[in-house]
């Protein structure tokens, strides 16, 4: 009796190539998804900084009318005090191109500008306290002194 059996049909060719590109992708992705990432941080893009000559005598020139708007009386000293502050840390940023308007002492310092630092913290007490500790020509000394001290 002769046998009946039959041998399997081949697979096609294209099967086996499927099965391999299938499997170097789901190995790619995973790769990918485990893969280690490096924070990224923000550069700060500063196509051209303003020249430090011409902000100087801006910052001194707007330090000089905010103090004598508080001597008139038509902007109230603590204001006055947070202008100031303002002023010397907006001359700092515009030098720098760093985002120092919304920065802390500490980060200041962290960012080597030790003498901007010391200056805002001379302010402080007139900007934040509820009674006046200083008078607004003594924190425009202190501006005047950052913006001049500023290489």
């Amino acid at each position: 009796m002769p046998a009946d059996f039959y041998a399997p049909l081949p697979y096609q060719g294209i099967w086996m190539w499927l099965g391999v590109l299938l499997t170097v992708l789901v190995a790619g992705w995973y790769g990918w998804l485990l893969l280690p990432r490096r924070a990224r941080t923000a550069t700060v893009q500063t196509p051209g900084l303003p020249e430090v000559e011409t902000l100087r005598s801006r910052c001194l020139a707007a330090i000089e009318d905010t103090a004598a708007d508080a001597d008139a009386g038509r902007v109230p000293e603590r204001e006055a005090h947070q202008r100031l502050s303002f002023l010397v840390r907006e001359f700092a940023g515009a030098a720098t191109g760093l985002p120092v308007t919304s920065m802390t002492l500490d980060e200041l310092r962290g960012e080597g500008l030790d003498t901007l630092a010391e200056g805002i913290a001379g302010i402080y007490p007139s900007e934040f306290s509820a009674r006046h500790v200083q008078p607004v020509r003594h924190s425009a000394d202190i501006a005047r002194q950052v913006v001049h001290a500023w290489n």
